[in-house]
């Protein structure tokens, strides 16, 4: 998450070398998430709501903020000898990001998530470390607007998955 986190900041950086275009995401504005993960358990689907509601932070002409509702679910099964486990794991939460515009049309974003981990199994003496709780993680992303309300985005980090790649929608 280091390396992730690492990334994100690079990226900013060098962002804000660069002439600021005019921002994609901005005080005002709401976009909706739909996407698929990898490298986790199962084949996670995540769904995230933000709203933009703050712009120009820390003074930084584009840099914009925002919050919004974030929704991990997950199920899968494992085999362990002769025992079969089926899992579902359920993580609402809470996201906040900041987002910059580096060229027309493409932003990169990155932020904070906390919510609470909803881990059940059919055997619950089986769970082990694989407990409910609350989770705490970063996140960093690009996203590419095809128009003004459809893009694609790509995002790595902690939630319910290590990466996601999927469709965001402006409102």
């Amino acid at each position: 998450m280091k390396k992730i986190i690492l990334v994100a900041i690079l990226a900013l950086g060098i962002s804000f070398s660069t002439s600021a275009q005019t921002p994609v995401f901005q005080k005002g504005t709401k976009v909706g998430s739909v996407g698929v993960g990898f490298g986790s358990y199962g084949i996670p689907v995540e769904l995230s709501m933000m709203w933009g509601v703050y712009n120009n932070v820390f003074g930084l002409n584009g840099l914009n903020s925002g919050v919004g509702a974030y929704l991990g679910i997950s199920s899968y099964n494992e085999k362990w000898g002769s025992y079969k486990y089926h899992h579902n794991i359920f993580y609402p939460g809470l996201r906040g990001q900041l987002n910059y515009t580096i060229v027309d049309n493409l932003e990169v974003y990155g932020g904070l998530l906390l919510g609470f981990i909803i881990w059940s199994s059919d055997d619950d003496d089986y769970l082990g470390s694989h407990k409910s709780g609350l989770g705490l993680g970063g996140y960093a992303g690009l996203r590419y607007y095809f128009n003004n309300r459809v893009g694609i985005y790509v995002e790595g980090g902690y939630g319910i998955t290590n990466g996601t790649i999927g469709l965001s929608f402006k409102f």
